[in-house]
């Protein structure tokens, strides 16, 4: 699993995220749905952040070395400093933003067993009813 992991990570989130927010919002709180949604955004780019600076520290060449910095200030100051700022507010529930930030793991966990049950698939020699 290469780095397009991460990619098709954020997407199925993405999708995932939407969907339950929309659920919770109809029929338990809009301020829930939107706090589900916040936090699994939230990750997502927790997650793309942290697999790009991998990508321009394994380039390690000269002309990378802005890119990660930059990266490491959008990251670490900027989106943590976000998301205290959510955690503060009194707009979305707590457990909110933590039930979205959790279907980013959820999603990957279920892909990653996915992946090891197809492999497994494959590799299992078939039988045959002879």
């Amino acid at each position: 699993m290469g780095l397009e992991f991460v990619t098709r990570i954020v997407k199925t989130t993405a999708i995932v995220s939407a969907l339950t927010a929309l659920f919770v919002a109809t029929y338990f709180s809009p301020a829930w749905g939107g706090g589900v949604l916040l936090g699994a955004t939230w990750n997502s780019l927790n997650l793309l952040l942290v697999a790009w600076l991998v990508r321009a520290v394994v380039a390690a060449e000269r002309a990378v070395r802005g890119r990660i910095v930059a990266l490491a200030a959008v990251k670490f100051p900027v989106l943590y400093g976000l998301g205290f700022l959510l955690l503060r507010s009194a707009v979305f529930p707590v457990g909110s933003l933590v039930t979205g930030f959790s279907l980013v793991l959820v999603v990957i966990l279920l892909k990653a067993l996915g992946a090891a049950t197809v492999e497994r698939m494959r590799q299992k020699p078939e039988r045959t009813l002879a």
